[in-house]
């Protein structure tokens, strides 16, 4: 086993910091929700963990800025990850999809509701949209990635399928604002992890 030179260690940090970031979105509102008298994971968002209806709204924010650290961190690694795997166009474009989900939640924990800057930059939700879109591009041509691709392209259908929810263009009890937020993320946050997972690990499922 040749020895991972510094540039290949700090990638790897940097992807591990990708992995990190789904799990302190969901896990600092699980830790958080306790505290949230009649918290609804449907019916409420995630924001209203970190508003002075909670006992305690800094374990929510806290966990928001770390989660924006960890996306701003894991941003690099995965452009550094895919400028090695794929055209440096591509890689720079998953770097700032991530970066701007990064600056969002970074945000968001910074400024807690009702402060008019937590939802503000919404353009760069565009940004959010598009990321499992560009990092199935990344991984289209690697040779046994069959279950990255298909496991993105599943969360590319989801994100289709909340499309017309997000812009009003539908409507259905069944999907209330907690619930679309948490699916919406499933669909965005989580596959950022799962990539940058499987090449911290070497690339072994990206590269067969």
């Amino acid at each position: 086993m040749t020895r991972p030179t510094q540039s290949s260690s700090f990638t790897r940090i940097c992807l591990f910091a990708a992995v990190a970031m789904p799990v302190l979105y969901f896990g600092s509102q699980l830790a958080a929700a306790p505290f949230y008298p009649g918290y609804s994971f449907s019916r409420d968002s995630a924001s209203m963990l970190g508003t002075s209806f909670s006992r305690y709204p800094w374990i929510f924010n806290l966990g928001a800025v770390f989660t924006g650290i960890a996306a701003l961190v894991g941003a690099i690694g995965l452009y550094r990850a895919f400028r090695a795997a794929t055209n440096i166009v591509v890689a720079w474009l998953i770097g700032l999809s991530v970066a701007a989900t990064g600056i969002m939640s970074f945000k968001a924990g910074m400024f807690p509701l009702p402060d008019s800057r937590h939802a503000s930059w919404g353009f760069l939700v565009a940004f959010t949209i598009v990321t499992p879109l560009l990092l199935l591009i990344g991984v289209w041509k690697q040779q046994g990635a069959t279950a990255i691709r298909l496991y993105l392209i599943v969360s590319i259908a989801l994100i289709l399928v909340l499309f017309p929810f997000m812009f009003g263009m539908a409507s259905t009890t069944l999907l209330q604002p907690g619930t679309f937020q948490r699916l919406f993320a499933l669909a965005t946050f989580v596959p950022v992890g799962v990539v940058a997972y499987s090449f911290s690990r070497g690339g072994r499922l990206l590269r067969g």
